[in-house]
């Protein structure tokens, strides 16, 4: 297992790697991607051609505008739902056979999917940053070190009963700390009466103004937390949320570690696009850069150092 001395490192034994180690094994599933590429287009033209039809017979036969609209959305979900499969399936293909290289090209980061530990999901619960669940499913993860930290990445869905009520859904990123951080404290969206996650935190406003219209701040130890939450660590954080394409981030401090979840706007680690060729390097350094964009808040914060800030 391999851990790097900063980024930069990290970056270049990505490169390395990719162009030595991955690009070899992922060039013979090139054939893979134009074959669901092909369905893709068949698919499109039989539901193309079936839209056309329906065109015709509501001219023809004059029918109701709205039997017309449903029957419209309904070949367009089905067009889009044909072409959502191949590329999920393809997807699915690719990342079983390299995903584990593509990790190891990261150092010591290992991918899993459909497992998490229950008690790390609930440790999110607990500070405060979504609702209890009593279900959970496990997308994604990625679990490894940075200078000696660990990190793990879930991307999952999290819902309270049977019936799945949606409680939370996208990605949470947890950090050990090696630091004496006492307080609890919780960086979330503004919201007009600031109404706090845990009854022992208080709303804390802090002096950058710009920082107060966006996120409310609650926490049990107002020094600590504004010695925390700096403008640097703010960008580092807003680094996080643009590398991750997501619409809306929290962050906890929370008994030794830090809690980020995230609600993406876009399907997150996706590496199976059939437009592009399966060597394409945009896809994968988009993976990069989300991993980068993580270690630079451990580096900023300074997290496998023993003292405080």
């Amino acid at each position: 297992m391999q851990d790097f001395s900063d980024i930069k490192e990290f970056k270049s034994n990505f490169y390395e790697k990719y162009h030595t180690v991955l690009v070899p094994i992922i060039e013979k599933m090139e054939n893979t991607r134009r074959w669901y590429l092909f369905g893709a287009i068949l698919w499109a033209i039989i539901f193309a051609g079936g839209g056309i039809a329906y065109i015709w017979f509501v001219i023809k036969f004059n029918v109701d505008r709205t039997e017309f609209l449903s029957g419209f959305a309904m070949i367009a979900f089905g067009l889009f739902f044909g072409y959502y499969m191949c590329k999920k399936d393809f997807e699915s293909k690719l990342k079983s056979k390299i995903m584990h290289i593509v990790t190891s090209c990261f150092g010591n980061m290992v991918w899993s999917t459909g497992y998490y530990p229950l008690k790390k999901a609930e440790k999110f619960v607990e500070a405060g940053l979504f609702p209890s669940f009593s279900k959970m499913y496990v997308d994604e993860r990625f679990a490894g070190t940075y200078k000696g930290v660990p990190i793990d990445i879930v991307e999952a869905s999290y819902s309270s009963s049977d019936k799945y009520i949606p409680v939370f859904d996208g990605l949470c990123i947890k950090l050990d700390m090696n630091k004496n951080f006492k307080g609890h404290t919780i960086l979330m969206e503004d919201t007009i009466l600031h109404t706090s996650p845990r009854s022992h935190l208080r709303h804390t406003e802090l002096e950058d103004v710009n920082f107060e219209k966006r996120y409310d701040v609650f926490t049990d130890d107002e020094i600590e937390a504004r010695y925390i939450l700096t403008p640097t660590f703010m960008e580092k954080l807003t680094g996080i949320k643009m590398a991750f394409y997501c619409k809306s981030i929290r962050c906890a401090f929370y008994q030794g570690e830090i809690l980020i979840a995230m609600k993406p706007t876009t399907d997150l680690f996706s590496i199976g696009s059939l437009f592009r060729p399966v060597v394409d390097t945009r896809q994968f350094q988009n993976l990069c850069n989300q991993f980068c964009s993580v270690l630079s808040l451990i580096d900023y914060l300074k997290l496998n150092e023993q003292a405080i800030l």
